[in-house]
């Protein structure tokens, strides 16, 4: 026998016919006090708010009271009153509950939009539910659905800096995540920057590492596996040269999926210059790479520096 939540499927259908007819009621209710309220006080031009009698309360005055006498907050009332005047009786569509004319009053033609219920993939048929109503008017949903949504969410989740750090390094392990990523230009230049960055800190704590190390030789004791200034410093290499590999194996990854793709494509010359100048410097940095590999030596001649940055 299916089950939905803790009861059985046939259950679970007479609950939802009982409590359709208990929203029905209650946004019978809801209309009805929106009325009343709108009918103590009409709705004014906007900006205009008349001229009040020397006997009588001014709208606000007038709501609050209301507001008391039928046991509700005067914001409460207010708003009623809002959506009353937003949905006159003959606009108001019969089964789709208050709660979704109040959200779609937002829309900027609410009454054309009522009309074209959304399809709900889930039982098929075209209806309103708040969470649709409030994708129609752009609101932020409670249950996020499409690709839109699920973003806002996340983005939402992550706006502390110490968890989007670890939200973002456990998404780029992902390959698929980091390739795309990558394919963005602003990301990529992002992290370049970053990259050299780090290289300029990592040259700092080689010399101290270095230091370190010829501290301890100059006490003439053995080098030990297990010490902490060695064991760092091996980190950061293995590390180094990993991260070497990825953006070798990225570029040629890249390659090999993209040039299939230029097969009888006409390029202008602009178009040959860019790539000329491009594939100049990728040269250049490829033999930088081997020399650093093959020497040691990682210094960038101002020679390359000046054809890296464009000049």
């Amino acid at each position: 026998m299916a089950v939905i939540g803790n009861v059985a499927a046939s259950r679970y259908h007479e609950l939802v016919a009982s409590s359709l007819h208990e929203v029905e009621v209650h946004s019978r209710a809801q209309w009805a006090l929106g009325d009343a309220a709108l009918e103590i006080e009409p709705m004014r031009e906007w900006g205009g708010h008349g001229r009040v009698p020397e006997d009588g309360q001014s709208v606000e005055e007038a709501l609050t009271f209301f507001a008391e006498d039928v046991g509700l907050s005067a914001s409460t009332v207010r708003t009623y009153r809002w959506v009353a005047a937003k949905w006159p009786a003959e606009r108001r569509v019969a089964g789709v509950s208050w709660e979704v004319h109040r959200i779609l009053a937002s829309a900027e033609d609410p009454f054309e939009v009522i009309a074209h219920p959304p399809l709900n993939e889930r039982t098929g048929r075209r209806s309103w539910d708040g969470e649709a109503a409030k994708r129609v008017v752009g609101w932020k949903t409670s249950t996020p659905v499409t690709v839109e949504e699920k973003v806002d969410a996340v983005a939402e989740l992550v706006r502390d800096e110490t968890v989007a750090c670890r939200v973002a390094v456990d998404l780029l392990k992902r390959r698929e995540v980091a390739f795309v990523a990558m394919r963005d230009s602003g990301a990529r230049y992002m992290v370049n920057e970053i990259q050299f960055e780090q290289a300029d800190e990592d040259d700092g704590l080689d010399e101290e590492f270095q230091d370190v190390l010829a501290r301890e030789g100059d006490d003439g004791e053995d080098e030990r596996f297990d010490d902490p200034a060695t064991v760092v410093r091996r980190w950061h290499r293995q590390m180094e040269f990993a991260d070497l590999m990825a953006v070798c194996q990225g570029f040629i990854a890249g390659a090999t999926r993209l040039v299939p793709k230029l097969r009888g494509h006409e390029f202008t010359d602009r178009q040959h210059e860019q790539v000329g100048t491009v594939l100049e410097k990728l040269r250049a940095t490829a033999d930088w790479i081997e020399t650093a590999v093959a020497t040691g030596r990682t210094d960038l001649d101002e020679a390359l520096a000046q054809l890296l940055r464009g000049q």
